[in-house]
C-alpha cells in the first residue's frame, strides 16, 4: 500500500519534470527559494512600482493625457533595472557571506526613496494644495515638468 503510493508520487513528479511547464516550475521555486531570505526588500521596492504606477495613471488622467503607453513602458524599465540592481547586491552579500545582508537593505532602500519622489511629484500634480509636499515643490520641481511637459516656474513661484 505505502509503496505503491510512494511509486504513484514518483510518477506524477516524473510527468510533471517532463514537461516544459515542468520546469518552469521548477526554475521559478528554485530562483523563488534563492530570494526568500530577503523577499521583504523587493516586495517594499515592488510595491513603491506599483504605487508610483497608479499615481502616474492618476496624473495622466488629471493632465488629459493618454495613460498607459509611457506609464507600461516606465513601469516595465523600473521593474528590469530594480530586479538587476536588487539581484546583483543580493549575489555579491551571498557571495561575501551568509548572514546579515545590510547592503541590498540599503540598496532598497535608496531604490523605493527614488519611487517616492516621483510618488510625490505626481501627488502635487494631483493636488497641488498637499500640505505637506508643499514644502518640496521647488525641489520636485524637475520631476513635476518631466511628467507634465510644461515650464513651471511662474506656477511655483506663488
Amino acid at each position: 500500500m505505502i509503496t505503491s503510493f510512494i511509486q504513484s508520487i514518483f510518477f506524477h513528479i516524473e510527468k510533471l519534470f517532463t514537461s516544459t511547464y515542468g520546469f518552469l516550475l521548477l526554475i521559478l521555486c528554485y530562483f523563488g527559494n534563492f530570494l526568500l531570505p530577503e523577499w521583504y526588500c523587493f516586495a517594499v521596492v515592488g510595491g513603491g512600482i506599483v504605487a508610483d504606477l497608479i499615481c502616474g495613471i492618476i496624473a495622466a488622467v488629471k493632465l488629459k493625457k493618454f495613460i498607459l503607453s509611457k506609464a507600461i513602458r516606465d513601469t516595465c524599465f523600473k521593474v528590469g533595472c530594480y530586479s538587476f540592481m536588487l539581484i546583483g547586491v543580493f549575489v555579491i552579500e551571498k557571495i561575501a557571506h551568509d548572514t546579515g545582508f545590510i547592503g541590498i537593505k540599503v540598496a532598497a532602500a535608496i531604490a523605493a526613496g527614488c519611487e517616492l519622489w516621483s510618488i510625490s511629484a505626481s501627488l502635487l500634480i494631483i493636488y497641488p494644495d498637499f500640505p505637506f509636499l508643499k514644502i518640496f515643490r521647488l525641489q520636485l520641481k524637475g520631476e513635476m515638468e518631466s511628467k507634465t511637459g510644461k515650464n513651471l516656474d511662474n506656477i511655483l513661484n506663488d
